[in-house]
């Protein structure tokens, strides 16, 4: 893609809204979700003009996952919201809190495998770990979920 503006535009028309839900899976804040969907996807156009960038995909979400986790070793971020705001069911803000208690690697590991879509090869090469180490998240992150909605649930309910 590097020089062909029309292509970059289409990737960036046909991501943003994917990796805004990405981005904000990983830090709970639509605000932050958009100025980081924003600025990654501004690396990715700038980058590829450049002739960096072989893979935009690749590249787009690994950029995004490395800057969500950064931004998580600096403070933490806690999810909020009401059930009935906006639509938003209680299962889903269940899920998106049990979500943010997970450690990042294993966040970004389930947000791109489950909630994106990626496989196991592509997830790999994204956040730059062995295909044993994304398997080892993948299950860890599950069972860790698994649990904390089994918890968040038993609390509703008890």
């Amino acid at each position: 893609m590097s020089g062909d503006d029309d292509g970059l535009r289409d990737f960036v028309t046909s991501r943003l809204k994917h990796l805004r839900r990405s981005a904000f899976l990983m830090c709970g804040d639509w605000k932050l979700a958009t100025e980081l969907t924003e600025a990654c996807l501004a690396r990715v156009v700038a980058d590829s003009r450049r002739g960096a960038v072989a893979d935009p995909d690749v590249y787009a979400y690994a950029d995004l996952m490395e800057t969500c986790r950064r931004r998580n070793r600096r403070r933490e971020h806690v999810f909020v919201a009401s059930a009935g705001a906006g639509g938003v069911a209680a299962e889903s803000i269940l899920l998106l809190d049990a979500l943010h208690k997970l450690a990042p690697r294993c966040r970004a590991v389930l947000v791109l495998r489950h909630w994106d879509g990626f496989d196991a090869d592509a997830v790999s090469a994204m956040l730059d770990l062995d295909d044993e180490r994304v398997a080892a998240y993948e299950r860890a992150g599950l069972a860790a979920l698994e649990r904390l909605l089994t918890d968040s649930e038993a609390a509703l309910t008890g």
